[in-house]
């Protein structure tokens, strides 16, 4: 009977996480829309992977490159490039600002990537290289980049070109593989970039809605705990939930407004909110007496005084952090999480009765 009641609060739990996951998760995504972080991650991921700081060389020619060019509708200006100081690594860093990064690509093909950077090497940036009738064009071959990367004046970008070729037992396809596979590795740097900073605004945005909406996990919990009428919502609004065709919900449900929140909450009733005040802040009345001597204040002399519970608000603190730090892992973990209690939920037999067969 204990389990299958914990079981109930971990399912309560885990709906009241999806529900502020989902909302959180939109809000970021309409502040992405404005900032175009990934845009930005990727430009600087590019001119690390090209040893470029400043821009203004392997970055900017692939960056004009027709390849990559036709991906955006701007320009990539490097001279717009301003100094910025990283909050999860503490140094400083150049970055695009915001209206500069504006028209950049958030994503560039592999593929694109290793044939452009191949044609850049063996043929130079766009303008370098030679045109009209009588100029020569370098074919495009193993001995022709094998015979440019020994000229080339970047140590690391030939060896990583070196590397490449190496391994590729003379075959030109695999010599783009090889790149590709190089940008896919530090591709997977940038995406943990935008993931860590992801994360640590999911959870800023999760205090805040917690706050607004006082969402205080330990009293949901509580609540979950010992009401069952609230525990039965719980689990049928979950059950609900969960598509029988095992799809995910997530699109249809993510809303970005506190309203679609409110009225997620309020339909299985979880103690949230500000109206009425929370009860459990406050201690019990004392008294006081008054100035202006016994009369004055009734028949005993001494007025009614609420006083807040210091330790009651530091517990609904922790409990908006908990709910932060809930909303920083994400509506899919909340949705997996709460999938698998369910389903665990329902190969659980009631235990028979006194007499029953």
């Amino acid at each position: 009977m204990f389990g299958s009641v914990v079981l109930d609060v971990a399912i309560g739990l885990s709906l009241l996480f999806l529900f502020v996951s989902l909302i959180c998760s939109a809000i970021r995504e309409a502040i992405e829309a404005v900032l175009n972080m990934r845009a930005a991650d990727l430009e600087r991921g590019i001119r690390e992977l090209l040893d470029d700081p400043t821009g203004v060389g392997a970055a900017r020619a692939l960056y004009d490159h027709p390849l990559v060019f036709s991906l955006y509708p701007g320009t990539y200006a490097p001279g717009r490039l301003r100094p910025r100081r990283s909050l999860l690594a503490g140094t400083v860093g150049l970055c695009m600002p915001i209206r500069a990064r504006a028209s950049l690509p958030a994503y560039i093909p592999a593929a694109n990537f290793a044939r452009a950077f191949l044609d850049i090497t063996l043929r130079g940036p766009i303008g370098d290289a030679p045109s009209g009738p009588e100029a020569v064009l370098r074919v495009m071959s193993i001995e022709s980049l094998k015979a440019t990367a020994r000229d080339m004046p970047d140590d690391r970008i030939r060896r990583a070109l070196l590397s490449a070729l190496d391994t590729a037992d003379g075959d030109l396809d695999r010599v783009r593989r090889n790149l590709e596979a190089w940008f896919d590795a530090c591709m997977d740097r940038v995406s943990g970039w935008y993931k860590r900073r992801t994360q640590i605004i999911l959870f800023a945005i999760g205090l805040v809605t917690a706050g607004v909406m006082n969402i205080d996990a330990f009293s949901v919990g509580r609540a979950l705990f010992q009401d069952k009428a609230l525990r039965d919502g719980a689990v049928a609004q979950a059950t609900e939930l969960l598509p029988r065709d095992n799809g995910h919900p997530l699109s249809v449900q993510a809303q970005d407004a506190f309203s679609a929140l409110q009225h997620d909450l309020n339909l299985i009733q979880f103690p949230t909110g500000w109206e009425p005040p929370p009860q459990h802040l406050q201690r019990g009345a004392e008294t006081a007496a008054p100035e202006d001597g016994p009369g004055a204040a009734g028949e005993t002399g001494y007025d009614a005084v609420t006083r807040v519970d210091p330790m009651a608000v530091i517990q609904m603190l922790i409990g908006w952090a908990v709910t932060g730090f809930a909303v920083m892992l994400g509506a899919p973990f909340w949705f997996d999480m709460l999938s698998r209690f369910v389903v665990v939920r329902s190969t659980i037999k009631p235990p028979l009765r006194a007499g029953a067969r």
